[in-house]
């Protein structure tokens, strides 16, 4: 029997990495220990470099495997595995190691080259740019149906909700805006707008369509549904956020039974109502939950515009209350200076209108500024559909992580080598986001309805997984790093057995 176990030199301070093998001594009629040393681990990376002069450092392969094996083993237990096969039947494995790379680093994608020489990957061998844009090109209109129709299949059952978001992009367009001919100036904004239908049983993803804009009225979303309806969801509950709140938007999704929640603006009408109503009464310690790790003090009562019957869920931090409103105080402050000097800021005109009095000498408007207080710290859900305050609330913290998935795709490394000027390339890079998604709200799920691991954060346990290694000496039979308890607790949590990422 054989393992590598790690041992730090007191003088240098350096860990080296020794393979431990037990030898059987017929003489002394006992097992002995042989240890060989490997190298010396690396600070930051935790890889082991093999030491220089000492040995070929060709004979030593170092891989880390515990990332593409537990990642790999998820993916075929929900069947994602299975249905990339069947879009992808020459590329899968690509597709696998690119998702498990996005997972693992969450950096630029051009990086993975060195990534899939360090790691043991489906595609077993380097990813360069090349290959890369030959997958976007391989990702058209027909392999995304044939995709979106295999995996769709996995939920029969069960309610729909969608998601839409806007993700910003970090590179350089060198202007904010662009003429055209003799039109006015266009404000250039780089975002993506996306559209993403979950199951609501599984927690997962199933499909997504890249939208001109976020809805903003009701036809929107009506266009939304329609461009999916081929895959035939069942009912359906939208999730819309501020941008969407106005009075006529929720008359309308009210009249036509349409299933929704909806994140009202403290400032919109029938949320300033709701929150006067509890104000004076919701810090009573009966009204304080904790919903995954946040605590809130919540109220929830139910509400009529029309005949129609709504649930309204009011949220309430005294924390986030004093920050909210320093910010707030702070960005007045900056309103002032910009109107006293003339120079205006688009995106704070409404903050000029609603607190400041215009005239011969600019003012703030002490009145309207003190209200911001009233409303400060709460945040407010209204929906004809979900009653449950911390189900409501799941559903936007849900919707965090989704703008962190695909936030900044087009940053500058990658939209030069990868060509993301390309419609069919950049679409390519949001398809594997999206497959990375769907194994980030598994594994998500998973370790938040484990007891043991509900505290613990994914990239957490990523870390985790990438000291799992494999060396192979020469040509001796290839050995793996030793499983902590982290480790150990983490395969538990997933009914993974050891010798599964050793295979």
């Amino acid at each position: 029997m054989s393992s590598i176990v790690y041992l730090k030199n007191k003088t240098n301070g350096r860990v080296y990495a020794y393979l431990n093998e037990s030898v059987w001594d017929r003489r002394e009629g006992k097992c002995r220990c042989k240890r060989k040393c490997l190298g010396h681990v690396d600070p930051v990376t935790g890889d082991i470099v093999p030491n220089k002069g000492k040995r070929d450092t060709a004979s030593i392969d170092v891989k880390t495997v515990g990332v593409s094996k537990f990642l790999g083993l998820i993916s075929e237990r929900i069947g994602l595995t299975e249905s990339i096969k069947a879009a992808f039947p020459g590329n899968w494995k690509l597709v696998l190691t690119c998702m498990f790379y996005i997972l693992r680093e969450s950096t630029s994608m051009s990086r993975i080259r060195n990534w899939s020489i360090e790691n043991d990957t489906p595609f077993r061998k380097q990813v360069t740019d090349k290959e890369l844009t030959e997958l976007f090109s391989n990702i058209t209109d027909n392999t995304l149906f044939s995709f979106f129709r295999e995996w769709r299949d996995h939920f029969e059952e069960g309610d729909f909700y969608m998601f839409h978001t806007a993700s910003e992009t970090s590179f350089d367009r060198g202007l904010d805006t662009v003429r055209f001919n003799d039109l006015p100036d266009v404000s250039v904004k780089p975002e993506t707008c996306m559209s993403i239908m979950f199951n609501q049983r599984s927690g997962l993803p199933v499909t997504f369509t890249i939208d001109s804009r976020t809805p903003v009225n009701y036809m929107d979303i009506r266009k939304n549904e329609s461009d999916i309806r081929w895959l035939e969801f069942n009912r359906t509950l939208q999730v819309l956020d501020m941008e969407y709140c106005n009075a006529e938007n929720v008359d309308d999704l009210l009249n036509t039974n349409h299933r929704f929640l909806l994140r009202a603006s403290p400032q919109f009408e029938y949320a300033r109502d709701s929150i006067e109503r509890v104000k004076d009464r919701i810090m009573d310690l009966s009204n304080f939950i904790t919903i995954d790790g946040e605590p809130f003090f919540v109220m929830s009562f139910v509400n009529y515009l029309n005949g129609k019957k709504y649930f309204v869920h009011i949220y309430f931090s005294p924390d986030e209350a004093q920050k909210e409103f320093s910010l707030f105080l702070s960005l007045i402050d900056q309103c002032e200076k910009e109107l006293k000097s003339g120079i205006s800021v688009r995106e704070h005109e409404a903050f000029y209108d609603r607190y400041f009095i215009k005239g011969p000498i600019t003012e703030k408007d002490g009145d309207a500024i003190m209200s911001y207080n009233d409303v400060a710290g709460f945040f407010v859900l209204i929906s004809n559909t979900v009653k449950n305050p911390s189900q409501a609330f799941r559903f936007f913290k849900r919707k965090r992580d989704l703008q962190r998935a695909f936030g900044n795709i087009q940053n500058e490394r990658d939209r030069e080598s990868l060509n993301l000027d390309s419609e069919t390339n950049y679409r390519g890079l949001l398809f594997l986001r999206f497959l990375s998604y769907i194994l980030y709200a598994e594994v998500k799920n998973r370790i938040r309805s484990y007891p043991p691991t509900s505290d613990m954060h994914f990239y957490e346990l990523m870390d985790e997984l990438s000291s799992m290694k494999r060396v192979i000496a020469a040509d001796k039979v290839p050995q793996y790093t030793q499983i902590n308890p982290v480790q150990m607790k983490i395969l538990k949590a997933f009914g993974i057995d050891i010798s599964d990422l050793h295979g």
